[in-house]
């Protein structure tokens, strides 16, 4: 399960896209979900690289981008989720500086 802690910090510019990566495992089921301020940023699109397919494991590479819709101070979570399951398993957190 990955902490609470574990931030990270992004600076982007106003308007620009920008791109987060986070490593998949869908073998069991779970996805990454981001949680974040539609009114500030907007995503344009979530996109998963299969790196590895076969009958036992499902592993890649998922790329979500977002554009940044005004300056300031944002995060965005991204929670480990299961379908069937009501709580996350795991979160990831970014700061994200629009400037």
């Amino acid at each position: 399960m990955v902490g609470e802690d574990s931030i990270k910090k992004v600076s982007v510019q106003c308007g620009k896209p920008f791109t987060i990566r986070i490593w998949e495992d869908r073998t069991r089921g779970s996805r990454w979900m981001p949680v974040f301020d539609a009114v500030s940023l907007r995503l344009l699109s979530d996109d998963f690289d299969r790196t590895r397919n076969i009958r036992v494991s499902d592993i890649g590479m998922r790329h979500f981008e977002f554009v940044p819709l005004k300056s300031g101070q944002y995060q965005i979570v991204f929670e480990s989720r299961y379908g069937w399951k009501f709580s996350a398993d795991g979160r990831l957190t970014y700061e994200i500086e629009v400037q």
